[in-house]
């Protein structure tokens, strides 16, 4: 696992670094934010078939349903950006054709 300048200046000023580092080593969460689609959704079904830990399901669950809105965001952004240049483009083209 890499670690980042920020992780490592984050260690140099904690009050313990040994558990620090422990807990960035064993977060599950942040496991789980690093992991692509596939990988939460395989993690979702083990959890679903296995019903051991409740918990990280729910956790992959909501991981997933964040980047799903990310990207109907981002889609939603684009059509309002071409849809305003549209309305730009029209109104300068009717203003030419008076």
């Amino acid at each position: 696992m890499r670690t980042t300048w920020a992780d490592r200046l984050k260690a140099f000023f904690a009050k313990d670094g040994c558990s620090y580092w422990f807990e960035h080593f064993t977060d599950e969460e942040k496991e789980l934010r690093r992991m692509n689609s596939w990988q939460l959704a395989r993690v979702i079904h083990e959890e679903t078939v296995r019903s051991q830990n409740p918990e990280k399901r729910i956790v992959a669950e909501h991981m997933l349903q964040v980047r799903v809105a990310k990207i109907q965001n981002r889609a939603t952004y684009v059509s309002v950006v071409v849809g305003f240049i549209g309305i730009l483009v029209g109104a300068a083209l009717s203003a030419m054709l008076q």
